[in-house]
């Protein structure tokens, strides 16, 4: 009985209504078990948790109950998805305008951590025609912070990226034309480009490509990292292209955008994502013959931006690798990369599951996992569930909370899944017009209401966070400005300059007022301090 009411019209809506509402539930539940108080190192995926996730979900608590009003009505169900499934390119264009004019205006085109700032930093080394920044050694200490995790540095003053260095090979044009801002803008209209074309592959001749476009144009985690500066976006336009390749048996394109991924910034979002694709690979006629062009694909830009890229950081700044040998830095990622589950981890990626939610269209979630069973039989979306799926289960496995980050961002070289998922299950034959109904208007309501919500949300936080470098009138003359990594909220991730401080910036790491005031006077004995608050104060070079 239970079962034939899930599959009648009216069942399918009431039941995607109520997991949507569990869900804003959820994150109700967990945010109010978390403490107040400000974004303190290391907790500021708490912070961020507590801090938005419950107006988000009464948000989309509301949403989901107009969507439910909206599918009883006569209101046509594919007006908007059957122009977008016949031609995006006017749609997706102006997605892409209001993402850059965000980028710039919400974001305040700032890499706002240091997760954001590296890849950013190693862009503007490949600007200059350089692998490596290179700074006076005396200066080494006010620069970099003591922890390695973002950059390394060596004694002679060399700086490079600790992440490999695919994204900010993208990053490179745009950091020399002074926009590095603009690329992720451009990479999240990519992105529905592809995803528009994977979809259409999938389904064709249905409007399902139009619901994928919608759903992920509609998502604000889709959105807020093409905006930012994380290399999340381009993790995946990749796995959406590699997807599409190899369905499309074009294996050496795909094994050479498979390497791009993996050189993004580290190797784990494309192994997770594509492993389900290379095991399909080899269980089909003529495996052999195909992995070999998937391999020789992946061949170049792993020679080159992996192991090129290793051995030179390597010479650089010897890392422990170089030390130990390559066990001793196996057993460096089998300690610090990898863990048992323990219970606080679950609990955060049951967190992190919740931002998945939250972070896309109401109802998207539960519609995509409806979508990964009505849509079982078809190869593609098979593999994009299992890729999603394993993505889920290994992070579970990885000890970190993915600290600053805009909804669940460790998944989202596999987010492509869930709007193709959620749009596949809405082209089934079983599919009623009341429950389209319903997604298009959450999705209508998400594309307005939850973008702005979240626009705001990450615009305040970006301004609080700059709000902490001390104002100071222009004029002519080079600024210094010492932050005191010990107060405020993340202030060492203030401490961004120019890579070879060819800036009319410094931003240093403060070593004491007495000792600031030394360097200064050694430095540049014309100066004056101009204003001191409570985390930076900011001297004037006359």
């Amino acid at each position: 009985m239970v079962w034939t009411w899930l599959r009648s019209p009216v069942g399918s809506t009431g039941a995607l209504a109520a997991a949507g509402i569990g869900l804003a539930g959820l994150s109700l539940l967990l945010a109010r078990a978390l403490p107040g108080g400000g974004p303190v190192a290391p907790h500021v995926f708490e912070y961020l948790f507590h801090r938005n996730e419950p107006r988000a979900a009464w948000l989309a608590a509301a949403i989901v109950l107009v969507a439910a009003l909206v599918a009883q009505s006569r209101t046509p169900e594919r007006l908007l998805v059957s122009r977008l499934a016949a031609d995006p390119r006017a749609f997706i264009a102006a997605v892409a305008v209001v993402l850059a004019a965000s980028a710039f205006l919400v974001y305040r085109a700032h890499p706002l951590s240091m997760d954001e700032y590296a890849p950013v930093f190693q862009a503007k080394v490949f600007a200059r025609g350089h692998l490596a920044a290179k700074v006076p050694p005396l200066l080494l200490p006010r620069l970099v912070p003591p922890f390695r995790w973002f950059l390394e540095v060596a004694p002679t003053g060399e700086i490079v990226s600790a992440y490999w260095p695919g994204f900010a090979l993208l990053l490179t044009p745009f950091a020399w034309l002074g926009i590095p801002w603009l690329l992720n803008p451009l990479i999240g209209a990519l992105s529905l480009a592809l995803l528009w074309r994977l979809t259409r592959r999938l389904w064709p001749g249905t409007d399902a490509p139009g619901w994928a476009v919608l759903f992920a144009a509609a998502s604000p985690a889709f959105s807020v990292n093409a905006i930012s500066f994380y290399s999340m976006g381009a993790h995946l336009a990749a796995s959406l292209g590699f997807a599409l390749l190899v369905l499309e048996g074009r294996l050496v394109l795909a094994g050479a955008i498979g390497s791009l991924a993996l050189a993004l910034h580290n190797p784990f979002p494309h192994l997770l994502f594509a492993l389900p694709f290379v095991a399909w690979i080899s269980l089909r006629p003529a495996a052999v013959r195909n992995l070999l062009r998937l391999a020789l694909g992946y061949a170049p830009g792993l020679l080159v931006l992996v192991g090129g890229w290793m051995w030179y950081r390597a010479q650089v700044t010897h890392p422990l690798e170089t030390q130990g040998g390559l066990l001793a830095g196996l057993d460096v990622v089998r300690r610090y990369a990898f863990t048992v589950p323990s219970p606080e981890l679950l609990l955060q990626r049951t967190m992190s599951l919740a931002e998945l939610a939250s972070w896309a269209v109401p109802l998207l979630l539960p519609l995509a996992v409806l979508g990964a069973v009505r849509c079982r039989e078809n190869a593609g979306a098979r593999l994009l569930a299992l890729s999603a799926l394993l993505t889920l289960l290994g992070y579970a496995f990885v000890p970190y909370d993915q600290g600053h980050g805009w909804g669940y961002r460790y998944f989202h070289g596999a987010w492509g899944a869930l709007p193709l998922l959620a749009a596949g299950a809405l082209e089934k034959a079983e599919t009623s017009g009341s429950l389209r109904k319903l997604m298009g208007a959450a999705a209508v309501c998400s594309l307005v209401f939850c973008t702005a919500l979240r626009f705001v949300q990450v615009g305040t936080f970006i301004d609080a966070h700059l709000a902490q470098l001390p104002s100071v009138p222009g004029g002519p003359g080079q600024r210094v400005i010492f932050v005191d990594p010990s107060r405020g909220s993340y202030s060492i991730d203030l401490v961004q300059n120019d890579p070879f401080l060819e800036g009319d910036r410094w931003i240093l790491i403060s070593q004491g007022q007495t000792r600031d005031a030394q360097f200064m006077q050694a430095f540049f004995p014309r100066s004056r301090l101009a204003r001191a608050g409570p985390v930076a104060s900011v001297w004037v070079v006359e």
